[in-house]
């Protein structure tokens, strides 16, 4: 046995099973070519699109069969498979191995560990079913290229149905209901186009189609007069991106799985402004700094306003406002100027707004902002608001002291750092150790060209090991070092919305033209974003293959999940969204429906 464990090939061979295939636990419980085989609760159904392709839609069955029937198929398969791969171990024992008989005992291999653990999430479901009262009752678990037979994470805090109970439907079914309701109640036949139009965007057809609107619609399965009437949807519909932006707060609030961060008493509105480049669109509007670039460039300016919350474990943000610069003053001052205004106007008592460093605190008191959280520069200053003692010459001061948080050096010369009023330190635990922070306040300061009795602020500088620089930050209200950390810290999820609007869906790259469309392609870019975010969210993990281990409820997996894939046909609708007949034999057709005019003098 020893001398034929030293022959090379068998090594290798044996190596290459141990370690890749059943320590890998490759599983092949999905339909494979349109057969239905025995795979829980889900089976896949292949489905032709318009335009030639097949895909394989995920609906829910019943089991073929009971539990025992279930695992006595499994164990079957796998004594049936484990008699193959003794009787090629004897075959090749005797006669001697060949690059086929490797082949095959590496598929038996294989298929034996599949039918292993196919048996034990039978009887995993067989335990829930004796739970639950019986088997129909059972929600059911996403199969991709393998089941998860644990049961969900126990999550304390949050309230609402589970991801196994939202299981019992596809991701694309979940999906397709999510965008009906949010536009059932835009106009008949605007609300089915937009819905198609957003289950594009979802389904990131414009990363395949590098931005272009309608060989993106038409790989979502739709014809070209459907495209056309998509089409005309998204940029001649009566819908503003305000309405579906309230009916997404709503319909997400209704659902109960996200819940609203607060800290400290407070209730998070982030604030934040992002840029869609558009270097070739004549005359575009507006314009915004690229870092790459190193200056400004041509852009679609949009102010964001969300509110953060989580499912289950993930932090997501709930967009409340998209708002665009005004045509008579295009400046991005201008837009700054009109979101905070408005979101100062709208701030509810337990509310406090979040901001980078991208916003001056100049601008947050002018238009009155009442509780915020500003991230400031390491340079900044500030004022007492009171001031000096008069020393007896001179003219008497009429400005307070100069408050430096952070030493600086200015021409060679270094200015050190105003003392703290008061300075308190806490414990977290990063990574095994203990690691102590530290927050130095300096209380009742004005801005640097204010005179006492202007609107004051604090000035925190909170100290941690883990970084060089500390995080200077500015706030009127009056909260704990820890405190003012956290909040800081989730204003990170606004950050996602870009994120997801741009690189995930693949709308960076955008070809629209008309003033209306190069504003409302940005907005539904973004809504889609934070649509795909979610319902990842609130699914089961979907894993990309056997290599996933360790999946999580990522945009990109659902995105890459619904790629390529037509709205489910299946789906019921609500009784407002259809096709809306109109009489057209009275327009003109052809060259004559779009041809020119000559502008009149």
């Amino acid at each position: 046995m020893l001398m034929w464990l030293l022959k090379w090939r068998q090594t290798v061979w044996i190596t290459l099973l141990v370690g890749l295939v059943w320590g890998s636990g490759l599983m092949s419980v999905a339909p494979v070519g349109g057969r239905v085989r025995l795979a829980g609760w889900w089976v896949g159904l292949e489905q032709q699109s318009g335009y030639g392709q097949w895909h394989t839609e995920w609906v829910k069955r019943p089991a073929l069969g009971s539990g025992w029937w279930g695992q006595g198929w499994a164990w079957a398969e796998s004594s049936l498979w484990l008699g193959v791969m003794v009787g090629l171990g004897g075959y090749m024992w005797g006669v001697g191995e060949t690059w086929w008989s490797w082949g095959l005992l590496t598929l038996a291999s294989h298929q034996v560990r599949t039918g292993l653990n196919r048996g034990a999430i039978m009887r995993g479901w067989a335990a829930r079913a004796e739970d639950t009262g019986s088997a129909a009752e059972l929600t059911g678990l996403m199969v991709l290229a393998r089941l998860a037979s644990e049961p969900p994470r126990a999550e304390t805090e949050l309230s609402g149905p589970s991801p196994v109970e939202i299981a019992a439907e596809s991701p694309a079914e979940v999906m397709g209901q999510s965008l009906a309701r949010l536009v059932e109640r835009l106009p008949i036949g605007t609300n089915r186009g937009l819905m198609l139009f957003l289950w594009m965007l979802v389904s990131g057809q414009l990363l395949s189609s590098r931005g272009a609107i309608f060989p993106a619609l038409q790989q979502s399965g739709l014809s070209a007069a459907e495209s056309r009437r998509v089409w005309a949807a998204f940029a001649e519909g009566k819908w503003q991106i305000s309405e579906l932006l309230a009916q997404w707060q709503q319909q997400v609030e209704a659902e109960g799985v996200w819940v609203e961060h607060r800290l400290g008493g407070y209730r998070l509105k982030v604030i934040d402004l992002t840029g869609f480049w558009r270097p070739t669109l004549k005359n575009c509007p507006s314009t915004h700094f690229k870092a790459e670039a190193g200056k400004a460039l041509p852009a679609i300016v949009l102010g964001l306003v969300t509110r953060v919350g989580q499912v289950g474990q993930q932090r997501l943000p709930l967009p409340c406002h998209f708002l665009r610069v005004d045509p008579n003053d295009p400046s991005e001052a201008s837009l700054v100027t009109q979101v905070l205004t408005q979101v100062a106007a709208t701030l509810a008592e337990d509310e406090l707004v979040v901001l980078d460093a991208g916003f001056a605190l100049k601008e947050l008191l002018a238009v009155g902002m009442a509780r915020f959280l500003l991230r400031l520069a390491r340079n900044a200053t500030a004022r007492r608001n009171y001031r000096p003692d008069y020393q007896g010459r001179g003219r008497p001061p009429e400005k307070g002291e100069i408050v430096r948080p952070l030493a600086r050096t200015y021409h060679g010369h270094t200015l050190e750092a105003t003392p703290p009023d008061r300075q308190e330190s806490w414990s977290v635990e990063h990574k095994g150790r203990q690691l102590t922070l530290t927050a130095q306040f300096w209380d009742n300061l004005v801005l640097s060209e204010a005179k006492p009795g202007a609107d004051s602020f604090n000035i925190v500088a909170i100290h941690d090991p883990r970084y060089k620089k500390p995080l200077l930050l500015a706030t009127p209200l009056h909260l704990d070092g820890a405190t003012l950390k956290a909040l800081y810290a989730d204003r990170w999820p606004v950050e996602q919305l870009p994120l997801c609007a741009k690189q995930m869906i693949g709308a960076a790259r955008q070809f629209v033209h008309a003033d209306e469309s190069v504003q409302r392609l940005p907005e539904l870019a973004l809504l889609a974003g934070a649509i795909l975010a979610y319902v990842a969210a609130k699914l089961p993990p979907i894993p990309t293959g056997f290599w996933d281990r360790a999946p999580k409820s990522t945009p990109g997996r659902l995105r890459r999940l619904l790629m390529g894939r037509p709205f489910p046909a299946n789906l019921p609708l609500p009784a407002r969204i259809r096709l809306k007949v109109s009489l057209t034999d009275h327009l003109p057709k052809g060259i004559w429906a779009h041809r020119r005019q000559k502008r009149p003098d």
